[in-house]
């Protein structure tokens, strides 16, 4: 199962987007934020790499404790070691970690995070993300979504889903306005989100992937 969603909200802001619509292909996914008395930031989203661990260990820890209850259903002070290693082994095929790169200044920071699975046979996808505190209510997290959206159609999968706490308000919120419906969890206090998505890919390139590991799905 991948970890519960992270409350954050989808209000739009001096938010461009530039998005790759390449297959699960992150690489040059750009945009540029300008919110009031900030200075212009460059957002990237990327793959994760073995060298992140330090940087996603600190990005986890700097989010409000009630932020890490809604990601990890539960409560942490940073990222499980074991979750920390199954993120950065993600094999960018049927499970990918992306991180939300704040480029500003000369400085790289996490300002969020990603995590998608695949499931080729049954064309489905499960995902997560969260977004740091300072950077939510600028739509970042809606297009964050969207290109996740956009990724998974391309990669030929045509319902996208996943699990976040009844209480969790802002990405219930987030995931209605993106067209996804709302119904019960596999647990009474959690909910599911789920979107047919439009457009998917008709030879689904990852079943390819799936053979040549033996047929096996994989998960967080």
């Amino acid at each position: 199962m991948v970890p519960a969603f992270q409350d954050t909200h989808a209000v739009e802001h001096g938010l461009r987007v530039h998005a790759n619509e390449g297959t699960l292909d992150p690489g040059r996914w750009e945009m540029r934020v300008r919110p009031k008395d900030w200075l212009e930031s460059q957002l990237t989203l990327r793959p994760v790499r073995l060298s992140d661990g330090d940087a996603l260990q600190d990005y986890f820890r700097g989010l409000s404790p009630r932020s890490r209850y809604n990601r990890f259903l539960g409560a942490a002070s940073e990222l499980p070691a074991s979750e920390l290693a199954h993120a950065l082994a993600a094999n960018g095929r049927d499970t990918l970690t992306l991180l939300l790169i704040s480029r500003a200044e000369g400085r790289e920071t996490v300002v969020g995070e990603a995590r998608v699975a695949l499931f080729c046979t049954e064309r489905a996808g499960e995902f997560a993300m969260s977004i740091a505190e300072s950077w939510r209510r600028l739509g970042v997290g809606s297009a964050l979504l969207e290109d996740i959206e956009r990724k998974a159609a391309a990669g030929g999968i045509e319902w996208l889903h996943g699990d976040t706490l009844r209480t969790n308000e802002g990405m219930i919120a987030l995931a209605r306005s993106r067209g996804f419906r709302v119904g019960m969890g596999f647990e009474p206090r959690l909910m599911r989100i789920q979107k047919r998505l439009d457009n998917a890919a008709p030879d689904l390139p990852c079943r390819k992937w799936s053979e040549i590991a033996g047929g096996a799905s994989s998960s967080f």
